[in-house]
């Protein structure tokens, strides 16, 4: 049925404007904040093209994921979906988003082609060859450092490595008693314990999952290394220098980290972009006409340079969508520069094309050398057998057994290398 309907995209592609067909109603499911600007946009879409009609549906991010899984294979769910880069894979292969290749040749995307988009990597299926979605928005992470609280701690430059990060906050408790690096330490589907550790790794040369040279994967990094990166994290949960009940959260944008930062009585976050922008936004609201008081810098590294992941968010069509080719029309509205010049302002899109056309803003320089010099992609995570999403739930697990004193830092760390073994 699928592959049938795919051979119909085309014509019916064509069809939609010659005929004046009536009116086809989709559902788009959007899983961040910045609803009214969606909104809008959609009604301009709308006003652009009179034979659609789009119902704008809100949903959790954490839970995006599993829902629509559930949801597609029963046939159901929205007709378009903002998802994960990393889940695009995992989603064609459960077949619950449609091959895009068709629709890209004959009906393009982006500004100047698919091939344009960044991280392009993380949306093909496990051929290699099948297209499962279409990058949408793109993001790194980087440090954030309330101004404020560095001169009344006496900390005179932002630091560069993680263990300058952990004495930097020690003295912010003891000068000050606020918050010194402030972040979420829960697990769940959607945590962002996953994001600290691989940065922590990374920035010391190991990684999860490396190609092993010969075709195939396997682990690059060693348990006493994991080990040490969790008793890192675990320092700051003992000595009380991150986010009170820490291990109760797992959003790097919850209320109990940001807040702080908003309210000049936390040291340090680490943010995707389009969470320190939203930052900056509510401060300033808060405080008209008063100078910011956040620099933003590169995380901080080990031994190596400071890494983080090329990120971001996706949009695929659900495979079990009615109408495929009004669906298609609205993928290529959203990838367009007038969506996100005039509506999705908070974001970078995830094409070169559009990037050059949005340049960072001073305040977000760390973000900009994050970008050019210490985000890289997925990679092998995501060319491997192993499911981002899977060894993501299993590394909050470990760390969290960790945390709790449930399994010492070794124990979790050799448990969380073996299951990805066994997944590789």
């Amino acid at each position: 049925m699928r592959i049938h309907r795919q051979l119909l995209i085309g014509a019916a592609f064509l069809a939609l404007g010659a005929t004046g067909a009536a009116a086809q109603e989709l559902t788009f499911r959007y899983a961040y904040e910045n609803v009214d600007e969606i909104q809008a946009s959609l009604d301009a879409f709308e006003a652009q093209n009179p034979g659609i009609s789009v119902t704008l549906e809100r949903i959790a991010f954490k839970d995006a994921r599993d829902q629509f899984i559930r949801e597609a294979a029963t046939g159901g769910g929205p007709d378009v979906l903002h998802l994960a880069f990393v889940w695009i894979k995992d989603l064609g292969a459960a077949e619950a988003c449609l091959q895009l290749n068709e629709l890209i040749e004959q009906h393009g995307i982006g500004e100047v082609g698919f091939e344009d988009f960044i991280a392009t990597d993380l949306v093909y299926g496990e051929d290699g060859e099948s297209i499962y979605g279409i990058p949408f928005a793109t993001d790194t992470w980087a440090m954030v450092y309330n101004t404020d609280v560095m001169a009344e701690a006496s900390i005179e430059q932002v630091p560069q490595t993680w263990d300058e990060l952990l004495e930097a906050s020690r003295k912010v408790k003891a000068n000050t008693d606020k918050v010194g690096f402030g972040f979420a330490a829960g697990a769940s589907s959607a945590n962002t314990i996953w994001f600290l550790a691989n940065f922590n790794w990374w920035s010391d040369g190991g990684s999860l999952v490396v190609d092993d040279g010969q075709g195939g994967y396997e682990v690059g990094i060693t348990p006493e290394q994991v080990a040490s990166v969790i008793e890192y994290f675990d320092t700051y949960l003992k000595e009380g220098l991150t986010t009170e009940g820490s291990l109760s959260l797992d959003n790097w944008a919850a209320p109990e980290v940001l807040e702080p930062m908003l309210r000049g009585e936390q040291f340090a976050a680490i943010l995707p972009v389009f969470t320190a922008v939203q930052m900056f936004d509510d401060w300033r609201e808060r405080n008209p006409g008063q100078d910011l008081p956040f620099t933003t810098a590169m995380t901080p590294h080990g031994s190596g340079q400071s890494t983080t992941h090329l990120g971001g968010q996706s949009l695929c069509v659900n495979a079990n969508t009615e109408y495929p080719e009004e669906a298609w029309k609205l993928m290529q509205w959203l990838n367009s520069w007038e969506f996100f010049e005039s509506y999705n302002t908070a974001y970078y899109p995830a094409q070169q094309a559009l990037l050059a056309k949005r340049p960072f803003p001073e305040e977000m320089q760390g973000f900009r050398d994050q970008f050019e010099k210490g985000a890289r992609s997925w990679g092998p995570y995501a060319r491997g057998p192993a499911a981002i999403a899977t060894m993501w739930n299993q590394t909050s697990r470990e760390f969290g057994a960790a945390f709790i004193g449930q399994k010492t830092p070794l124990e979790a760390a050799t448990d969380l290398l073996a299951f990805v073994e066994g997944q590789l």
